[in-house]
């Protein structure tokens, strides 16, 4: 008798990709499947979050007109809205509307797939991970249907969106389950758990006897205590059809938690315990596992990688011959020989991107309004450390600098003066490039808590407006769906205007803007190193996104995936035997 299929896992995923990384190699389910299948379960994955899959459900010659129809309009805007601008303009809003129905339909074709293939199988539990905007009102609307057609199908949901919305991730009362943090062990539990009842309603009530009353399973580092549900770290078994129309980066845990974990308006705050390394002998192993299937390309997960921990993880590569990229998430601090030698080390062992968390360049607002815990000079001179130690080495590595503007503020400081420090913050530090963030104001954090005495004002349905919120980049932002919050005399317009405001005065710099430590992996990878590459790579790619097509995309896609396996091959490999095809899901044609 064939042994059945104890779990399915959902990758949601958009209509419309967001950034060119999009489809990076899913490491979060692929780690779940390989944990649970070591021991005896059967588990399949169900990814759409491709490189080409973007298009598809729409007729070619509606994507090709699109295209056509974007390019035109990106030309025309850059001549500062010429009359043939605003035609194509017009004329594209109708075909971006007719692109967007056959995505949709798509969409909702692959939700009838999952769920026949939950009925034809008897799948007693479904896992998804959730993403925020449309992926989320697509997982809502495929736990919908679950429930309707199989309610005994139990669905439980983890990812990045429960990280930040907690149990407003059940206001819909779709989901049956949220884990917030690492989901391997307490999915074991469930799937165990499962069993040993004969129905839904039996197996909710003992999950709430045995962990507790809350929906929301806290693990790991979430969970009051620190590692509950989490005692040790799974290296995922790619597999083929996880590799195919994929970018291969491989998002590598070096580490959980961040050494501040202070700051006012971050949600990695719901984290309850300290920063954790990972030991370098695990880090070690995942690394060698990923460049035995010809994977190359790092991007380090931590919310910060702190020097010390950066330097042991540098010197055990160089150590061991390993030839990688990296990327990663780094904290600005006092810069001192060590911190010097340390950013050398990690340019040589291959660090090639570092993505830095400034906020703002007004002193008082981060100490006052974001608790950041660091000044303006130590952005400045991580920054200037972080090149001098590439030319040192004479090695690229790019730094993209995170910035929230506009922000609350302090009696007898002005937005305008922010503004202007912010301006000549970006001025003296010269980033390869720069990310302007609205000031989100996140459940769980003290922006949240305190948003009426910083100068917030948040609609009834602010939440769940903000979790199902998906940005219209093609269209301007005076046509933006609109959320009921403001901030101080501003409302969504204007603080959208705001932005807007900073990014040209940043561009007019020379600096590109939104484009992540990600973006700059990719581009160096097929060799873009200047900030004329970045500009390019940004604007080819952004028609790509914007029209809801693939052409440039998968062709830089192709060029890293070629860079990865040539620099993997130059590693010595441990064998690690491929696992048998994942699961397809049966498509019309």
């Amino acid at each position: 008798m064939t042994k059945g299929i104890d779990l399915l896992l959902v990758n949601s995923f958009a209509p419309r990709q967001r950034i060119a990384s999009d489809a990076a190699l899913e490491n979060g389910l692929a780690v779940i499947r390989t944990y649970l299948e070591e021991r005896g379960f059967t588990v399949y994955v169900a990814d759409e979050q491709r490189v080409s899959r973007v298009e598809k459900g729409v007729p070619q010659w509606c994507t090709r007109l699109l295209r056509k129809l974007v390019k035109l309009q990106l030309h025309e805007y850059s001549r500062r809205f010429k009359p043939l601008g605003l035609l194509s303009l017009l004329l594209a809003w109708p075909v971006q509307s007719l692109t967007l129905h056959f995505r949709k339909k798509y969409m909702e074709k692959i939700i009838n797939n999952i769920v026949t293939l939950v009925k034809t199988e008897q799948i007693p539990i479904v896992g998804i991970k959730l993403w925020g905007g449309a992926p989320y009102a697509w997982s809502v609307r495929l736990a919908q249907r679950l429930r309707e057609a199989n309610p005994e199908t139990i669905v439980v949901v983890g990812g990045p969106h429960v990280k930040v919305y907690g149990e407003y991730v059940l206001a819909e009362k779709q989901f049956d389950l949220a884990i917030m943090g690492p989901g391997e062990e307490i999915l074991e539990y469930l799937l165990n758990k499962r069993k040993t009842v004969p129905t839904k309603a039996a197996f909710l009530e003992l999950v709430q006897q045995e962990i507790g009353p809350s929906p929301v399973i806290r693990t790991g580092h979430y969970h009051e205590t620190g590692d509950y549900m989490f005692h040790s770290f799974t290296v995922p078994k790619y597999r083929p059809v996880d590799m195919a129309d994929k970018v291969w980066f491989h998002t590598l845990v070096d580490g959980l938690g961040c050494t501040w974990n202070k700051c006012s308006f971050c949600s990695h705050t719901r984290q309850n315990t300290h920063y954790t390394p990972r030991p370098l002998a695990e880090i070690k192993d995942e690394i060698t596992a990923m460049t035995s299937r010809g994977i190359a390309f790092f991007r380090f997960s931590s919310s910060e990688t702190p020097i010390g921990h950066g330097r042991d993880i540098a010197q055990m590569i160089i150590d061991n011959k390993i030839k990688m990229n990296y990327s990663m998430f780094a904290r600005p601090g006092n810069v001192t020989e060590y911190v010097y030698e340390s950013y050398r080390l990690m340019i040589r062992s291959g660090l090639r991107a570092v993505f830095l968390g400034g906020e703002t360049g007004h002193d008082e607002i981060n100490d006052k309004i974001m608790n950041k815990g660091v000044t303006r000079k130590n952005i400045i001179d991580t920054i200037h450390c972080i090149k001098l130690a590439a030319s040192a080495e004479n090695m690229s590595c790019q730094i993209v600098l995170s910035m929230i503007y506009p922000c609350p503020v302090v009696p007898g400081v002005t937005l305008e003066e922010v503004f202007e420090q912010n301006v000549s913050l970006i001025i003296e530090a010269n980033p390869d490039a720069v990310i302007i963030n609205p000031p989100g104001v996140f459940p769980g954090t003290v922006w949240f808590d305190d948003k009426e005495k910083l100068g917030f004002k948040l609609g009834e349905n602010f939440v769940p407006e903000l979790m199902n919120y998906e940005y219209s980049i093609y269209k301007p932002v005076e046509f933006w769906r609109k959320l009921d919050y403001t901030l101080n005399d501003l409302d969504m317009a204007k603080i959208l205007k705001e932005i807007g405001r900073l990014n040209r005065v940043i561009v007019d710099m020379g600096i590109p803007i939104n484009i992540s430590d990600d973006y700059l992996m990719m581009s160096q990878a097929i060799g873009y190193s200047s900030k004329e590459d970045l500009f390019e790579f940004k604007k080819t790619s952004f028609v790509d996104i914007i029209s809801g097509t693939c052409n440039y995309i998968k062709h830089i896609t192709h060029k890293m995936n070629e860079r990865s396996k040539q620099l993997a091959d130059a590693n010595p490999t441990v064998q690690d035997n491929p696992d048998p095809a994942g699961i397809v899901l049966k498509e019309d044609h």
